[in-house]
């Protein structure tokens, strides 16, 4: 880029400075010995097979493979069908042939990390280019540049890049999430929005309906996002484009929801049932007879489906036959519907554990490290620990500041009548509407089971609501500056 570009447009330039300190922070905190990932909680066998990896050695305890330690490196197998519905296995299958090109014989978990650290730094390097614009380049500068720091320290965290490293899809889901953000805001800014833009944008979006079960909901919201963009331009070839990307949005969350396995599901509903509904009832005995459930399984109420030596084993075909196939996730949400002090009281329990970016319990280090079991990687982290002890974990807090939010969006868009301006209010809508559903959604599908870790897309969400929130706050006393001393 030559001065005079960079004088037409300084926020290219602060992108570019942005993805390169995006790098070298992952370089320094993740890649580099220690290399830092998460440890397997169970969950890394179902992605294994289907991607061509295994564990490097079978041989070891069950303590060294789960929890307690992370793993650097993993062999190669054979490609197994079945068993697990995400695109997330498309980015690791791919990084596993990368892998093998590498080296044929170990495939290091930091091919899969520069993976995820390219799209990583497009989002962000795409966000800072399409920061805030100000009347005068000095006022432009600020903005990128605060928005660039906002981004660096939340989700350059600690928290957030660790998982990298690991084979659970909440980094696919962060990062497709942060993408369609940045094409949504980069549309909405463009004077003549691309087609190339436009499937970014469905694209990533369908990436994070499709990362998991749980968040397939979120497709719909962002398929009406969709629509919104339709309106940017009048050409019937821009409107055919946008038309196709709402269908495909919708299509490809709908199949996500149809094709779960009869087994996931079972689990899933198990969650919902005996780990959720039942678990805290006052009164057990009546809820189980609403619900159509036998009275000989109330010995599993607080029990979770993966928890040994329980009375009546999970797998059990009466229970099957009985319950989870009887019952189904829509009349777990009717019941919540006609106990709302219910449901308020599972979402008390998801905002107690709601500011979790990363479990706890699953260690950072490979064993040879030498660090003691589930030890965890505290560099750059003020973030994710500023949260942790700092902020405020109730239900009155959250509900209180969606609907601030929410009512400042609502404001701004009533007040403006440029299509642009409001396609960013909408944009940054969905996100919080994305943040309700991921508080919702598993507590329906999969009761208190693992909810610090099954709210990491709200805290995403959350965290994106953060940065707009101190974005719009340093545009607007910008605006007063300028408005009562012209430059």
């Amino acid at each position: 880029m030559n001065n005079t570009d960079a004088r037409k447009d300084i926020r290219k330039m602060i992108g570019w400075i942005t993805g390169g300190a995006a790098a070298a922070l992952i370089i320094a905190l993740i890649m580099v010995s220690p290399v830092i990932g998460i440890a397997d909680s169970g969950d890394f066998g179902r992605v294994l097979g289907i991607t061509g990896l295994k564990v490097l050695n079978p041989s070891e305890t069950y303590e060294q493979l789960y929890f307690n330690y992370a793993h650097q490196n993993f062999g190669y197998g054979g490609f197994t069908v079945g068993g697990y519905v995400s695109t997330h296995i498309i980015l690791v299958a791919l990084a596993g042939l990368l892998g093998r090109i590498i080296n044929g014989e170990v495939f290091d978990i930091r091919v899969l990390g520069v993976c995820y650290s390219v799209f990583f730094i497009w989002a962000l390097v795409l966000m800072v280019r399409n920061a805030p614009k100000a009347e005068n380049q000095r006022n432009t500068v600020i903005l990128a540049a605060v928005m660039s720091l906002c981004l660096l320290f939340v989700f350059g965290d600690i928290g957030y890049l660790a998982y990298f490293q690991s084979f659970f899809g909440e980094p696919y889901a962060l990062i497709a999430m942060l993408l369609m953000v940045a094409s949504a805001i980069a549309l909405a800014g463009s004077d003549r929005p691309s087609g190339k833009l436009l499937a970014l944008f469905v694209i990533a979006a369908l990436a994070v309906a499709t990362s998991k079960i749980q968040n397939a909901p979120l497709g719909f919201a962002f398929a009406l996002l969709a629509w919104r963009i339709y309106s940017l331009r009048s050409d019937m070839k821009w409107r055919r484009q946008a038309l196709i990307g709402v269908a495909v949005l919708v299509l490809g969350s709908a199949l996500m929801i149809i094709v779960a396995p009869d087994r996931l599901k079972n689990t899933n509903l198990y969650q919902s049932i005996f780990y959720g509904v039942l678990k805290g009832s006052s009164n057990v005995e009546k809820d189980m007879e609403e619900l159509g459930i036998p009275e000989k399984y109330a010995v599993l109420v607080g029990t979770n489906y993966f928890q040994k030596d329980i009375a009546i084993p999970q797998n059990d075909p009466v229970l099957r036959e009985e319950v989870l196939e009887k019952l189904s996730h829509k009349d777990i949400a009717m019941y919540y519907l006609r106990h709302p002090s219910r449901f308020i009281e599972k979402l008390d329990k998801a905002a107690a554990n709601s500011m979790f970016i990363r479990p706890n319990y699953l260690g950072n280090y490979d064993q040879s490290v030498g660090k003691p079991p589930k030890t965890l990687n505290y560099k750059y982290s003020g973030w994710s620990q500023f949260k942790l002890k700092h902020m405020p974990r109730s239900l009155a807090f959250y509900v209180g500041l969606y609907v601030l939010y929410l009512a400042v969006l609502g404001t701004l868009w009533w007040r403006t009548a440029s299509r642009r301006v409001r396609l960013v209010a909408e944009t940054l809508a969905v996100v919080a509407l994305a943040g309700v559903f991921s508080c919702i959604v598993p507590l329906i599908g999969d009761g208190e089971a693992d909810l610090g870790k099954h709210l990491f897309m709200f805290n995403v969400c959350f965290d994106m609501m953060g940065v707009s929130i101190v974005m719009g706050a340093v545009y607007g006393l910008l605006k007063l500056i300028e408005r009562k001393r012209p430059i």
